[in-house]
Parts: structure tokens; C-alpha cells; sequence
């Protein structure tokens, strides 16, 4: 079937619309939903499951991955709102400052020697009682390794949402 520039140039001008503005945003919501599950895969490889309990909004947060549209060619990935914290303790890990933050754990004094009773026992050095010491431990990146997952996931499936669009006002498949 023979078609004028006319009708090329009226599709194309589609093609425009529907890769920009609101159309494309439901493209990049398509998008951010089908990877935030990248983050529940990177903390399931780290810790066994998607929660992590102990913390003092009581039971155990699910850490689990949310987006958002930005604008028109941006979307966030990132940890849902409760589970911001975790996420930061499972990437960089607890308490790692040797000490910088003013407390290195229970009986040692500031400047870094502990205090001991005379019958042996460690002495309490603070005279109000600070926050409870949950020891130090080691981050285990997980948000990078979300964050290179979405890194490599992305580029496909917006390459999908763009073919889609094309096959839609041009045809084909």
C-alpha cells in the first residue's frame, strides 16, 4: 500500500507525542515497576529474606523497592520509605567509624580505654545511658548490587516501551 509524506509526516508526529510527555510517562512507570524488584533480589541474595528485624519501629520492615516518575525521561528506583535504613546498614554496614561518633561501645571511655571496677569489672563510663549498642558489622553492598542490576535491566525494557510505540503508529512488530 502506497502512503503519501503527508501520512508519514501525521505518524510520525505520533511517534513524537508518544515518546514524550505524559504518554512516555506511563513507559517509565512500566519501567521503574518491572526493575524496583532488582532491590528484593539483591537483599534476598544478601540476607535470605526481604526483612530485617530488631529496629525500633517494632517488627520486622520489608525492604522493599519502590519508583517514581521524575519527569518525562527520568524515573527513580529506590528503596520504599521505611526501608531506607536498612538498606543503608546492609550496604555500608553498623557503627563503622571507629569510634568517630562518640561511642565505641559499652566501657570504653572517649578516649578509647575502658574503665574497670577494682574487683575487675568493666565500669560504667557514661552517666546516662546512650543508645543501645548493636556492635559493628560489615556493609555487604547491597545497593549496588541493586543498582547494577537496574543499571543492566533498563536499557532493555526501555528499549521495548520505544519499539512498542513505533510498532504502534508504524505498524509492524
Amino acid at each position: 500500500m502506497a502512503q503519501s509524506f503527508a501520512d508519514l509526516d501525521r505518524k510520525l508526529e505520533h511517534v513524537v507525542k508518544d515518546l514524550d510527555g505524559e504518554v512516555s510517562r506511563g513507559g517509565l512507570k512500566r519501567v521503574g515497576e518491572a526493575t524496583q524488584v532488582e532491590i528484593e533480589r539483591a537483599v534476598t541474595a544478601d540476607i535470605g529474606d526481604t526483612s530485617m528485624s530488631g529496629w525500633r519501629r517494632s517488627g520486622p520492615i520489608a525492604i522493599t523497592g519502590t519508583s517514581r516518575v521524575i519527569s518525562d525521561h527520568a524515573v527513580i528506583v529506590e528503596p520504599a520509605k521505611p526501608a531506607k535504613g536498612p538498606m543503608a546498614v546492609l550496604e555500608r554496614g553498623r557503627n563503622q567509624g571507629g569510634g568517630s561518633h562518640g561511642f565505641s561501645g559499652p566501657g570504653i571511655s572517649a578516649d578509647g580505654t575502658t574503665r574497670r571496677n577494682a574487683n575487675g569489672s568493666l565500669r560504667k563510663v557514661r552517666a546516662r545511658k546512650g543508645r543501645r549498642w548493636n556492635g559493628y558489622t560489615s556493609g555487604k553492598g547491597t545497593m549496588g548490587d541493586a543498582s547494577q542490576a537496574i543499571k543492566n535491566k533498563a536499557p532493555k525494557l526501555i528499549a521495548a516501551e520505544v519499539h512498542k510505540a513505533l510498532a504502534k503508529r508504524l505498524g509492524g512488530g
